[in-house]
């Protein structure tokens, strides 16, 4: 009977407590490993003049903690959450024309708890993505090698977003994947990536391996959520906010106001 009154009412059901990934209290660059760097540009972008500012102070503090070079670009507001995320591949050509070697895309609203390169590094492939039980991709993390094929996916991508803006970013590329492998030859070299590097805070069920290297704090929660009566969050939207509390006071050593 409890447990069915904190799933009708409180924020955080059992399930969803049982699925947090401890957060590292302190860590070194690249695990403690002395001397040792990232192979790789870890890249993001991120709307001026709304949440996603604070969003990306919080990725670069995580970042800055492993030695982690990242580079987030502002772009300006296309008008609604949608239309954002449909220039996520715009921006990826421009940064892969940017910089030379493989590239590391994480949503802005993510955070780093270790190093993800050294397994990164040995992927043979031009994008990795994490797929979902069902076989659908969740574009917050992905891979990008300097690779013809890899420059090839992201201007298709970026063609067919700009095609439709008001259709999700990660439903575009999902297909264009889908129907390149239904071709008699496929042109792009797919790889896989563990939940561990696209580990969505609260997903009930996400299937925990070893350690979370990239935690998602679904910023879009806060951009999408209904007037509710008394101007009470949502639960989803304080299972975050309480999310985002914790790590702040992990990675700044403040509790964020509001």
């Amino acid at each position: 009977m409890f447990e069915w009154f904190q799933r009708k009412f409180f924020a955080w059901s059992p399930e969803h407590r049982r699925v947090v990934a401890s957060f590292p209290a302190r860590q070194a660059p690249m695990d403690g490993a002395a001397g040792a760097i990232a192979t790789g540009m870890t890249v993001a972008f991120y709307t001026q003049d709304s949440i996603y500012e604070t969003e990306k102070t919080r990725l670069l503090r995580s970042a800055e903690r492993l030695g982690l070079p990242v580079d987030a670009q502002a772009i300006d507001s296309a008008g609604s959450w949608v239309r954002n995320a449909s220039m996520k591949p715009g921006v990826l050509v421009a940064m892969r024309k940017k910089h030379v070697g493989p590239l590391l895309y994480v949503d802005v609203d993510a955070v780093f708890h270790r190093d993800p390169w050294p397994a990164l590094a040995k992927l043979d492939c031009d994008i990795a993505a994490y797929f979902e039980p069902d076989g659908h991709l969740l574009s917050g993390t992905l891979f990008i090698n300097h690779t013809p094929g890899a420059a090839a996916l992201l201007q298709a991508w970026a063609d067919a977003c700009a095609a439709s803006p008001e259709e999700w970013d990660q439903l575009v590329l999902e297909r264009l994947i889908a129907d390149d492998a239904a071709s008699g030859s496929p042109r792009y070299r797919i790889g896989v990536l563990p939940v561990s590097y696209c580990w969505i805070f609260d997903k009930t069920d996400n299937a925990l391996g070893d350690a979370v290297f990239i935690e998602h704090l679904q910023a879009s929660r806060e951009a999408k959520q209904q007037k509710r009566a008394f101007g009470r969050a949502g639960r989803a939207v304080r299972r975050r906010r309480d999310r985002v509390r914790a790590i702040e006071k992990i990675l700044f050593g403040r509790v964020q106001v509001g």
